[in-house]
């Protein structure tokens, strides 16, 4: 067995593992392909995949292979047909086939039947899945992550910012303050807080640990200066086209989420008809980011906020430089700047004890003000934004967001 082939199974295993619980769809797609890979390298799909993903880092490959499925399923392939079935995006929750079968012992083992439509679906459509998997980059597709930077800056009261995302994708996320949020609590099921412009509400955050009195804290809305997002490959969602294949990098088991990213798109496009619309750069995070600072970010006396979800992993050396860069450029300013992030905890090296759940990221603040800088881990977040557990960090991140910052 080749290196190649061993990371590829690692990386498929570690996919199944963390949408066991989450997409059972998904699940069982990682799984059939992680067993193909371990059992046969001279399976025809198995040197397929070697063969069309090299070059790529298998993390990525994993997500590439099951978005490039998913768009020949959303634009009705016909030789996906039988795929099609397992998809709840396209013929709907209620008549979806399972993927799993219940075996005489009890444990739900993958469906035979989806384990063929599986193989002929990849083998049908190889050329063009092997064009997608070399051509495309992995997009951030979830846009209730926005909650990254709106919930720190409702809580600092800012009245104007700015907004700079790292790895913007399409620009999604900077538009939240256009979506409708509703943190609960965990164990009680309270309301504690309805965030944001959209109505109805749009996404229900489960929240545990830490938590806050917000008839105590006079937050509002922030007034948007600017809206700058930066990416290897912005991108711009300028036909139905696009529109289809940024969907299809939404797991084809989550109906809900699907809908998200329509409203989403749908925000996008009003906020480009204002004054202050989305503006998308193509750089190369980390190494073009100081050049980037200096020519495209506006001198102002307002707050600036960057802000990166679950990027570096993308990033070369995992985004490593890029706390060198953003604290250097930071320090010499004098207005506050936020960097917030949603990262697997490793890579932001915290001393901390490990995720609550497999998978789940560091929900970090760092600020900068006046040459003062503090850190803060204020929370872990599922990558989805979906369940959050706030941690004291929080309450310490509030305390400091009452200092008299301008704005």
């Amino acid at each position: 067995m080749t290196d190649r082939v061993s990371s590829l199974i690692h990386r498929f295993q570690q996919q199944q593992q963390f949408s066991a619980s989450y997409s059972p769809l998904y699940a069982a797609l990682f799984g059939t392909v992680a067993k193909w890979l371990n059992a046969d390298v001279h399976d025809p799909v198995v040197k397929w995949l070697v063969q069309s993903s090299d070059g790529r880092p298998a993390f990525e490959v994993t997500n590439l292979l099951a978005a490039g499925l998913h768009r020949e399923i959303l634009i009705r392939v016909e030789e996906v047909d039988d795929l099609a079935a397992y998809y709840p995006t396209v013929v709907g929750e209620s008549v979806a086939d399972t993927p799993y079968t219940q075996s005489a012992n009890g444990i739900d083992e993958i469906s035979p039947r989806f384990e063929r439509a599986l193989r002929q679906a990849i083998l049908a459509r190889r050329a063009v899945l092997q064009s997608f998997i070399q051509n495309n980059n992995v997009q951030t597709n979830e846009t209730g992550r926005g909650i990254a930077w709106l919930l720190p800056v409702w809580l600092a009261g800012w009245e104007r910012v700015h907004l700079l995302d790292l790895g913007a994708s399409a620009g999604l996320n900077l538009v939240a303050d256009q979506r409708a949020y509703r943190f609960v609590d965990t164990d009680s099921s309270q309301t504690l807080l309805d965030l944001g412009y959209g109505r109805p509400v749009q996404f229900t955050i489960q929240t545990a640990g830490e938590q806050w009195e917000t008839a105590t804290k006079d937050g509002c809305m922030p007034h948007i200066l600017s809206r700058t997002g930066c990416d290897l490959r912005p991108f711009r969602l300028r036909t139905i086209a696009d529109e289809q294949t940024l969907a299809s990098y939404i797991w084809g088991d989550q109906v809900h989420r699907l809908q998200r990213l329509r409203e989403g798109i749908a925000a996008l496009h009003d906020v480009n008809c204002t004054n202050v619309p989305v503006h998308l750069h193509a750089l190369n995070l980390p190494g073009e980011l100081p050049a980037f600072f200096k020519k495209s970010i506006t001198i102002s006396q307002d707050p600036l906020v960057i802000y990166n979800t679950y990027i570096k992993m993308y990033l070369p050396e995992k985004g490593l430089a890029l706390r060198a860069y953003i604290s250097q450029w930071a320090e010499e300013q004098q207005r506050t700047v936020l960097w917030v992030q949603w990262e697997p905890p490793k890579i932001v090296a915290l001393e901390t004890a490990a995720e609550p759940e497999y998978g789940w990221l560091a929900w970090t603040v760092d600020h900068w003000f006046d040459g003062r800088h503090k850190q803060y881990h204020v929370g872990w977040v599922h990558p989805h934004g979906q369940h959050l557990k706030l941690l004291p960090g929080f309450q310490q991140w509030i305390a400091a967001a009452g200092m008299p910052w301008p704005g």
